[in-house]
């Protein structure tokens, strides 16, 4: 692997330009930079009795072959050099040549490369390279398994088919694959196309608008000046959204903003599209590997796995010790979330450090079991509990020990994905989530259903939040315990349902970071509630 930036002194760190948010406060609607409306409709192994990720819920089987648009960028005609990865299932294809490229029923000449190999030799994802006349051909077919019966052709380098290197102006020919091939790969993780959820479960397609808070949106609000609207990681949100809808506005943005990620990430010196010197160094909750890892899986472009694993080393320096001393210790399920994300996406897209990055994961997870099993001091739930830490810890000026409902999706998100990963420690991590969503279904919302902003623990304080903007996280933390509690606890069943309906009814996105976090973590709920 090649270090290419990131050095200040010992530690390596992400940087993003304009001023600094604090830790705790998310502000309500129009807060922290947005586009200033509400959103509107548009259009592995696992541990756990839920069953593992990838075929607990529906354990549909990917097909042979599938049909992906091309969508050549404005003024781009005739042949064109045409770059793009198919995401793959786990076992489904350990020949990275056995893959057929097929254009109006003819077999095109194609460059193959497999991409992140699993421990049971399978590819994550498969990048293709093709060449072909764009004012002729609108769609291409990938054969899966099939043996080549056409010669190679040379990979180049991916950013020879971009408009222009930096990835900001995304590929000259966009290539576009269907929600349903997507969502069942599990590249982004458990989720399920918009056109398949029903019923309250419905309120995330028309809340996460990806058109209404695309890259325009997310540039008008300051993404080049404002810190805070960078919140939750843009890029792993966009491809989320694409991986359920399957259409080209969520990839456009996740391409673009994932570059302008990676483009940013440095250790000193000055943004020169606008002169703003970089500041921030050093901060957890802006050091993300995940929205890296999925571009890699998308297009095979090594530059962003290598940041990507940088990313996972910075994270190590940054969060030394992610373990919890109790008081004022800083410590969030935030910073706690996105410590772990980083180690466990590097390490899925890595080529030559797993061990490392999956050392630094088992260490993560060792220590926030522990946090979980001891506070509060005193505590003695051993089947419901959260990640509790006295309000101090994060910042927060409520004096008591408790733990945020709407951070912890976030820790919970990371603990989903270690499990599915088959980490060392998958079986305590699954009963870990079990035991977060019983206490938050317990006690985490008022008597309106409201969910608590911070969760008192052994204790009857409580705050309410203040905004309609945290009620998909404690549904989604509440539908993991269920599944992997076995789906059949009815209380977890219909606090879950209860927590959707109440985000169907009264859930809001009031500006740009609202929407990065409400559609990060969450959207991934209708997948644990199938039958």
């Amino acid at each position: 692997m090649v270090r290419e930036w990131l050095v200040i002194g010992t530690m390596w760190v992400v940087v993003l330009a304009g001023g600094c948010d604090s830790d705790g406060g998310d502000g309500g609607p129009g807060a922290g930079g947005g586009a200033g409306t509400t959103s509107s409709t548009t259009s592995s192994t696992s541990s756990g009795s839920g069953g593992g990720a990838q075929g607990g819920g529906g354990g549909s089987v990917l097909p042979s072959e599938v049909t992906v648009q091309l969508s050549p960028q404005t003024g781009v005609t005739g042949m064109q050099r045409v770059n793009f990865a198919v995401p793959l299932e786990a076992g489904q294809l350990s020949d990275e040549t056995a893959v057929r490229v097929i254009a109006d029923g003819l077999e095109l000449s194609a460059a193959r490369r497999g991409l992140s190999q699993r421990g049971d030799g399978s590819y994550r994802s498969l990048q293709l390279q093709v060449d072909v006349d764009v004012d002729v051909v609108a769609e291409l077919t990938v054969q899966i398994g099939v043996p080549l019966t056409t010669s190679n052709l040379t990979m180049v380098p991916v950013e020879d088919t971009l408009l222009s290197p930096d990835g900001e102006q995304g590929p000259r020919v966009w290539v576009v694959l269907p929600a349903q091939w997507l969502s069942a790969s599990h590249f982004a993780g458990p989720l399920l196309p918009e056109a398949e959820v029903s019923g309250a479960e419905m309120s995330w397609a028309s809340l996460c608008d990806y058109v209404a808070w695309d890259t325009a949106a997310f540039v008008a609000a300051g993404a080049m000046t404002t810190r805070a609207v960078w919140l939750f990681d843009r890029g792993t949100v966009m491809y989320r959204g694409y991986a359920r809808r399957g259409d080209l506005p969520p990839l456009a943005s996740a391409y673009v903003e994932t570059s302008m990620y990676r483009n940013l990430i440095t250790g000193t010196g000055t943004d020169t599209r606008n002169g703003l010197p970089q500041s921030a160094a050093g901060d957890v909750k802006y050091t993300y590997a995940q929205n890296l890892a999925l571009h890699y899986l998308l297009t095979g472009d090594d530059r962003f796995r290598e940041s990507a694993e940088d990313i996972a080393h910075g994270m190590s320096a940054l969060w030394s010790s992610p373990g919890y001393a109790g008081g004022a210790d800083f410590w969030t399920e935030r910073h706690a979330g996105f410590g772990l994300l980083a180690y466990l996406w590097a390490g899925i897209v890595t080529d030559d450090e797993a061990s490392t990055f999956a050392a630094l994961a088992d260490e993560a997870v060792s220590a926030y079991i522990d946090v979980q099993e001891t506070y509060p001091v005193g505590y003695t739930d051993t089947e419901a509990r959260c990640f509790a830490h006295h309000a101090d810890a994060a910042g927060e000026p409520y004096g008591y020990f408790g733990c945020s409902p709407w951070m912890s999706a976030i820790l919970a998100d990371a603990l989903q994905t270690y499990v599915e990963e088959g980490g060392t420690l998958a079986a305590q991590a699954a009963t870990a989530l079990i035991k977060l969503g019983r206490i938050v279904a317990r006690e985490g919302r008022d008597a309106n259903d409201v969910p608590f902003y911070w969760m008192g623990v052994d204790t009857d304080q409580n705050e309410v939040d203040g905004y309609d903007e945290h009620i998909g996280e404690s549904a989604y933390v509440v539908a993991l315990a269920w599944f992997y509690d076995g789906k059949s606890d009815a209380t977890l069943r219909s606090s879950a349902d209860t927590l959707v309906s109440k985000l169907a009814s009264d859930g809001v996105i009031g500006h740009v970071r609202s929407f990065n976090w409400q559609c990060r973590s969450a959207i991934a709920t209708p997948w644990f509630l199938q039958p």
